[in-house]
């Protein structure tokens, strides 16, 4: 079945101002994730929903910011939903663990402050994740996630905060 004429051409509008911000949003859900299947689903069904809202936004020219929020609510919803389930990496039939395979999995595992990141509230790790992974300025964090400058602002306060005193507790425990 043709796409109409009209369709098309939303169609190939979407995919232009979506499609150069797909790879920066597979590496927030990733990051936020710590997962690529994971994160890969999270921004297929981002783009859907992106997909289904594409008739009502009104400044198409910032899509990428509202992609990302999108991308950011998704990754939300996902951390809330598995809270209270500890996943556990199964090691496949060669006996290698996915994590060798998986860029986000390796690269939090390998690093303590990842670590840590994963153990914040969804809503700092976002923060965290746009702040630092992606390089946005609190003024873009802020609109990508829809929320006043001082919520951006706390936010980021208060991860770091938390990431410093969790830093100190496990330098002062190897150093006795």
């Amino acid at each position: 079945m043709a796409l109409t004429e009209p369709v098309a051409e939303e169609a190939a509008e979407f995919l232009r101002l979506i499609g150069s911000a797909l790879p920066g949003a597979y590496n927030l859900a990733g990051y936020l994730l710590g997962d690529a299947t994971e994160a890969e689903d999270a921004t297929q069904h981002a783009l859907e929903k992106a997909w289904r809202a594409w008739p009502r936004i009104r400044d198409r020219e910032r899509a990428g910011a509202w992609f990302d929020r999108i991308v950011a609510n998704v990754c939300k919803d996902r951390l809330r939903e598995r809270r209270g389930f500890r996943v556990l990496p199964l090691d496949d039939e060669v006996g290698e663990s996915p994590s060798a395979v998986d860029p986000f999995r390796e690269a939090l595992s390998r690093d303590e402050l990842g670590r840590l990141v994963r153990t914040l509230p969804s809503d700092q790790q976002v923060v965290v994740a746009l702040r630092f992974w992606r390089d946005l300025s609190l003024d873009e964090i802020a609109e990508r996630l829809d929320v006043p400058l001082g919520t951006v602002k706390s936010r980021l306060h208060y991860a770091l905060k938390t990431l410093r005193r969790q830093l100190d507790r496990q330098t002062a425990e190897v150093a006795r």
